[in-house]
C-alpha cells in the first residue's frame, strides 16, 4: 500500500482480528492499564460482570444482538468466570479453558433499519438505572482520598465506561455532559475562538473559469479560491450554500495549526496548481467517477476499492483531497476531516511520513479546537480474546472524544504502561490503532501547550534537513531519527520526557473529588 495514500483515506485503518475457537483466561478489567487496586475494588469491578450481563439480556429481547455480544463481552471481562454470561453465549468449561461450543447469539441484529436509532436509544434508557446503580458502587472508591489517586481514576474510568451519563463523575474527568461529544474543559478557550478564527479570513473569491476537475468530469462545481486552498462542492442543493464556509474553514484550521506548531506562514501560492485543491462529493457515483478521473493514483486496484468503498483519499492530479459526504443535513463530520487533513500536510511538510503518528496526533488536535470533536477515528471487528462483537461497543464510556482520550491516556501514563513516542515512531502505518491514536493526541496536546517555542525549532529543523535530503537524493528521516531530533530540542531523554507529560496531565486532565 502506498504510504502517502494511507495516510490520506479520511484518517481510517481497518484492522482484521481472527478468533480461534478456544480462549484461555483474559485480563480483567482491572488489568487494563497497569493501574493497582485495593481488594474492595477489585471486587467491586468484578461484580459489574452481572450488570453487564443483565444488560446483554434486554438487548437481546430487542434484536440488537451485536450490543448484546458487547455487553456479554464486558461481563466477561469483568469476571471471566461469569457462569450466566458464558453460558447464554454457549461456551463450555474444558480443562481451564472455556470453549465455545456453540455460538448462541447471532452475530447480526434482527431489528427494523429505520427504528434502529429509536430502538437503541430505548435500549440506553432501559438500562439506564441498571448502570447508574452499578456506577453509584463505584463512584465511592473516586470519592475515598485514603486510597492513592491512580486507584481513584481507575475507579472514576469504570464509572464513565459504565454509566457516561454519571454527571458528578463527569465533572471529575472534566468532561462537559453533552452525551455525544463530551469536550473537555481545556478545550473551552477554542470553543470561545473558533468563530472568531473564522471570521478573520477574507471572504474566498468566486470565479467561473473551468478547473482541471471540472475539465476532466464534463460538469461545473460550486467553487471558491482563497489563500491556499481551491474548495470545489458537489454536494447537489446545499453545495453552493455551503462552499464559502468550509473554504473559509480550511483556512481558519490551517492558520491554527501553524499556530500550534510554533510556525508562521510561507508567503502563499500566486497560481491555482500551486494551492491545494479539496473536493467534497455528496454521491457514491460521483465519488468513484472523481477518484477513477481526477485523483492521480497510478494504481487501478487502489483507485477502485476507495471508489467502491472509500470515505476519501489523499488526491494528486492537482494536489490536495476529496471526501465523500453523503449528510447534506449538516457538515460537521466534514469539517472534522478538513481540519484533520489540514495538520496532516502542514506536518508532513515538515517531517515527511517518518511524522506519521505526530501529523495524525495533531490533526485530532487541531479537528478538537476548530470543531469540537475527533470523530476521524479507527475502526474495525473488536475482539477482546473472548466476543467478536461485530466492532459494536456498548460500554463507550466517554468514547472518541477528546475527554475520554485523555482519561484513558492518563490512567496508562499513572500505570506506567503509557505509549511513548519512540513506540508510535516504530510502527507501521497499517498498526496503528485508536490507542496509539490517542497517545499521539495528547502528546500533541501537551507539546503545543508547554514547548511551542522548542516545537517550532523542532519542525523548522525537520524542515530544512527534509529539503537537505531531497536535495541529496537522500531517504527521509526515519521516525526514531525525527523523535531524536524532538527530544533533543527539548533537552530530555524519553524517560524524563514521559515524568514531565505525566506530571503535566496528572493536573490538567482530571479533577477528583
Amino acid at each position: 500500500m502506498n504510504l502517502h495514500n494511507a495516510a490520506a483515506r479520511l484518517l481510517v485503518v481497518l484492522l482484521a482480528l481472527g478468533l480461534a475457537a478456544s480462549w484461555s483466561r483474559p485480563a480483567t478489567a482491572a488489568d487494563d492499564f497497569g493501574v493497582p487496586t485495593d481488594k474492595k475494588l477489585a471486587k467491586a469491578l468484578s461484580d459489574l460482570a452481572e450488570t453487564c450481563y443483565q444488560c446483554g439480556e434486554k438487548a437481546k429481547e430487542k434484536g440488537l444482538y451485536t450490543n448484546a455480544r458487547s455487553f456479554f463481552d464486558h461481563a466477561l471481562r469483568y469476571d471471566p468466570d461469569h457462569a450466566k454470561t458464558r453460558k447464554v453465549m454457549g461456551f463450555k468449561k474444558k480443562g481451564k479453558n472455556w470453549v465455545m461450543e456453540d455460538d448462541l447469539i447471532p452475530l447480526k441484529d434482527i431489528v427494523n433499519e429505520k427504528k434502529r436509532e429509536e430502538i437503541e436509544q430505548k435500549l440506553t434508557a432501559e438500562t439506564l438505572d441498571l448502570r447508574t446503580k452499578a456506577a453509584e458502587s463505584l463512584w465511592k472508591f473516586v470519592t475515598d482520598t485514603a486510597l492513592e489517586p491512580q486507584t481513584r481514576m481507575l475507579a472514576l474510568f469504570h464509572v464513565l465506561r459504565l454509566c457516561p451519563e454519571h454527571r458528578e463523575a463527569q465533572k471529575a474527568a472534566r468532561a462537559n455532559p453533552d452525551r455525544r461529544l463530551f469536550k473537555h474543559a481545556l478545550d473551552d478557550e477554542h470553543d470561545t475562538l473558533r468563530d472568531k478564527r473564522i471570521n478573520e479570513i477574507a471572504a474566498p473569491e468566486k470565479f467561473n473559469e473551468l478547473t482541471p476537475y471540472e475539465k476532466t468530469l464534463g460538469y461545473p462545481m460550486a467553487k471558491r479560491r482563497s489563500a491556499w486552498y481551491v474548495f470545489h462542492c458537489d454536494m447537489g442543493e446545499v453545495s453552493e450554500s455551503w462552499v464559502e464556509p468550509l473554504t473559509r474553514f480550511a483556512e481558519a484550521s490551517r492558520n491554527h495549526q501553524l499556530e500550534l506548531m510554533g510556525l508562521t506562514s510561507p508567503p502563499a501560492p500566486k497560481a491555482d496548481e500551486h494551492r491545494l485543491h479539496y473536493t467534497a462529493i455528496g454521491t457514491r457515483e460521483r465519488f468513484a467517477a472523481f477518484i477513477d478521473k481526477c485523483s492521480g493514483l497510478t494504481d487501478p486496484s487502489e483507485r477502485s476499492e476507495i471508489a467502491k468503498v472509500g470515505g476519501g483519499a489523499q488526491v494528486f492530479n492537482p494536489y490536495g483531497s476529496v471526501w465523500l459526504y453523503p449528510n447534506t443535513e449538516n457538515d460537521y463530520g466534514l469539517r472534522d476531516a478538513i481540519a484533520h487533513d489540514v495538520s496532516l500536510k502542514d506536518v508532513l511538510r515538515c517531517t515527511d511520513m517518518g511524522g506519521y503518528w505526530l501529523a495524525h496526533g495533531f490533526g485530532y488536535l487541531n479537528s478538537t479546537h476548530m470543531n469540537g470533536s475527533c470523530a476521524s477515528t479507527f475502526y474495525g471487528t473488536r475482539a477482546s480474546g473472548v466476543i467478536n462483537t461485530g466492532g459494536k461497543e456498548s460500554l463507550p464510556g466517554l468514547g472518541t472524544c477528546a475527554a475520554g482520550w485523555r482519561l484513558e491516556v492518563l490512567l496508562r501514563l499513572v500505570g506506567g504502561t503509557a505509549i511513548k513516542p519512540g513506540e508510535l515512531a516504530r510502527l507501521r502505518v497499517n498498526d496503528f490503532t485508536e490507542d496509539h491514536m490517542a497517545a499521539a493526541f495528547c502528546i500533541a496536546d501537551y507539546l503545543s501547550s508547554q514547548h511551542k517555542e522548542k516545537l517550532k525549532a523542532f519542525f523548522e529543523g525537520a524542515l530544512a534537513e527534509r529539503s537537505k535530503r531531497r536535495k541529496d537524493k537522500q531517504a527521509p528521516e526515519t521516525g526514531t531519527e525525527l523523535v531524536n531530533r524532538l527530544l533533543n530540542e527539548l533537552g530530555m531523554d524519553e524517560g524524563a520526557f514521559m515524568v514531565a507529560f505525566k506530571a503535566w496531565a496528572v493536573v490538567n486532565y482530571v479533577k477528583l473529588p
